[in-house]
């Protein structure tokens, strides 16, 4: 779609190489909504995309070296403890985050692992407890070349978790968007959903889901009173709330 969004797909195409299990990591953030998007297709859903490859994985695989190592091998840089960064040879910067789970549901902490420090996000334990969607991507740059790789994403339960825990600690507009598009995708395709436990009265109102819950409810409150308007982040913020009202349980 653009050169930004090469240089992310470049980018994840390099963690896809870096010959790591897949029960280890996940890819996270934007391209992790992107993919969804073209395995359960929603044409409510709004795309957007994104420069950066956010990978999430275990702490074990953050002590080892294996990731590290590959990324420096393939001429990466690491900028801070979790952070690559590699020139493209024309003015742009392929960039990859490694993030690493944090079971509180309060704000992004940095933790540090074997000497270099990596950030912490919730949910992302929840993700990677969960079996991934394996992903076979085919990307057709702007230049003409084809990227193909495969890689594991969460899939939409654990995927809607991740994003309502990222939305509660730092409410950004990205965040709205995801939201939004991870909730049509369970309106369209619940029922062919690998996991949908919100509809279970035990399991929905419990542990990270409740988190999520909460936050999404939240989130809720805020739309029904109106202090989420309608724009590029929410094009309509009654029908998020009426996606939020059906799908999600209330919980205490």
């Amino acid at each position: 779609m653009s050169n930004a969004s090469d240089l992310g797909y470049r980018a994840l195409a390099d963690v896809a190489g870096a010959g790591i299990d897949t029960s280890s990591y996940r890819i996270v953030g934007g391209h992790m909504v992107q993919l969804l998007l073209h395995a359960y297709p929603t044409p409510e859903a709004r795309e957007r995309s994104t420069a950066d490859a956010d990978a999430g994985i275990k702490h074990t695989t953050a002590v080892g070296q294996d990731l590290h190592k590959h990324l420096l091998a393939q001429g990466y840089r690491d900028t801070r403890g979790n952070q690559y960064v590699r020139k493209d040879g024309q003015g742009g910067e392929m960039i990859i985050d490694l993030l690493v789970p944090h079971d509180s549901v309060g704000k992004v902490e940095t933790q540090i692992i074997n000497g270099r420090g990596f950030d912490a996000i919730p949910g992302l334990s929840f993700a990677l407890s969960q079996d991934p969607l394996l992903v076979e991507v085919k990307v057709l740059l702007l230049g003409g070349d084809d990227l193909t790789f495969t890689v594991p994403v969460p899939d939409v339960e654990a995927a809607l978790i991740l994003k309502a825990l990222a939305w509660r600690y730092r409410s950004t507009d990205k965040d709205l968007m995801d939201l939004t598009s991870l909730l049509e995708i369970v309106r369209r395709h619940k029922e062919s959903l690998s996991s949908w436990e919100f509809s279970d009265s035990r399991r929905g109102t419990s542990g990270h889901r409740k988190d999520a819950a909460r936050a999404l409810h939240m989130l809720r409150d805020r739309l029904d009173r109106g202090l989420v308007r309608a724009g590029a982040a929410v094009a309509k913020p009654a029908r998020l709330a009426a996606l939020i009202k059906e799908n999600i349980p209330a919980v205490g």
